[in-house]
């Protein structure tokens, strides 16, 4: 996508930092009706914020949050990491799932001493994920959360078998780029959970963090026996045969994912990217829907940009819509394409 455009939607995640912007925090009684006529997810955020609902209650919408990356939402998590309740403050830590590294570090990062175990782990496992694209300063500070949770799930796996524990400790050790270690939780897994598509993408992720693509999409090929119509299997053969230079199996792959995903905007998204230079009508009709599913302003943009550089008839059309939403620079570079 157009970097123009990445960076006006990152325009006000950035402004939002300072938590200026209106919330539904409720200390007392609310209005009768304030909150009516709200969206599926300014009523999370509400409810996540009302502490005239149960911390459970509360707790499952800061969860929930982590779908919707928006205004509301991050006023809301950015609450929830500061709550007094243990419950809330995890539950704010996986609503901030979506966010950019450099901003869940700034909010989480204080998370990593915090008094209660749960969640100091769940703050960890929530950064050390980003472990290769941290500062020297940065992974020095993961250091010690990185041990502590590496512990915890050591003991959980003493004389017993537990997929969970063991998935996620090797996921932890995979972050830390300790690769053959990693492997050695991932393979028995292979095995003992064939049926749980995260062994599979997981292990194919430890492959490609080393370039190994050959052997992660070898990987994902074993994982399709198995789960032959997990979706999401093929989205990341699509993506691995991309690095490996395999175009129109990537294509092939996008489009399964998609078709199997059908109201996965990303996935027809990427469709619409990878079917292009093998059939500019297939790739249109897969922008289309994938706006059609999210009414995102960046897959409108994805639509405008290809009925542009094709002379579509509903180009203009387009482009007045893009307006109400992209900033006027984006419409200028957008009519400099057109034929």
């Amino acid at each position: 996508m157009n970097h123009a455009v990445k960076k006006y939607a990152a325009i006000g995640l950035v402004s939002l930092l300072g938590f200026s912007a209106p919330s539904y925090a409720s200390t007392g009684a609310e209005p009768a009706n304030q909150a009516q006529n709200l969206t599926p997810e300014q009523q999370l955020a509400y409810t996540a914020q009302n502490k005239n609902e149960s911390v459970e209650k509360r707790a499952d919408a800061l969860r929930q949050l982590a779908r919707y990356p928006n205004q509301n939402s991050l006023v809301a998590v950015a609450r929830g990491l500061k709550e007094s309740d243990p419950l809330l403050r995890e539950a704010a830590v996986i609503g901030s799932e979506l966010y950019q590294f450099e901003h869940r570090w700034r909010m989480i990062s204080p998370l990593l001493n915090d008094e209660n175990l749960t969640v100091r782990m769940t703050a960890t496992t929530n950064l050390l994920r980003e472990y290769s694209v941290m500062t020297a300063e940065q992974q020095q500070k993961m250091e010690a959360p990185y041990n502590e949770v590496v512990a915890y799930l050591s003991t959980q796996l003493e004389g017993q078998k537990n997929t969970a524990s063991q998935l996620l400790l090797a996921d932890v050790y995979r972050w830390h780029k300790e690769w053959i270690k990693a492997d050695e939780l991932y393979q028995p897994l292979t095995r003992s959970a064939a049926k749980n598509s995260q062994v599979w993408l997981n292990l194919s992720d430890n492959y490609r963090a080393q370039n190994q693509d050959a052997q992660a999409l070898e990987v994902l090929n074993k994982g399709l026996v198995q789960l032959p119509k997990e979706a999401s299997l093929y989205y990341s053969k699509a993506l691995t045969q991309v690095r490996l230079n395999q175009k129109e199996s990537a294509a092939q792959a996008i489009k399964v994912a998609a078709t199997l995903a059908e109201n996965n905007s990303y996935y027809w998204y990427l469709n619409g990217v990878l079917q292009e230079d093998i059939d500019v009508d297939l790739a249109t009709e897969s922008f289309e829907k994938a706006y059609m599913i999210s009414g995102s302003p960046e897959q409108l943009y994805a639509v405008c940009d290809i009925y542009v550089r094709y002379n579509n008839e509903k180009a203009d059309a387009c482009l007045v819509e893009l307006a109400k939403v992209a900033p006027e620079y984006v419409i200028t570079q957008l009519k400099e394409k057109q034929k």
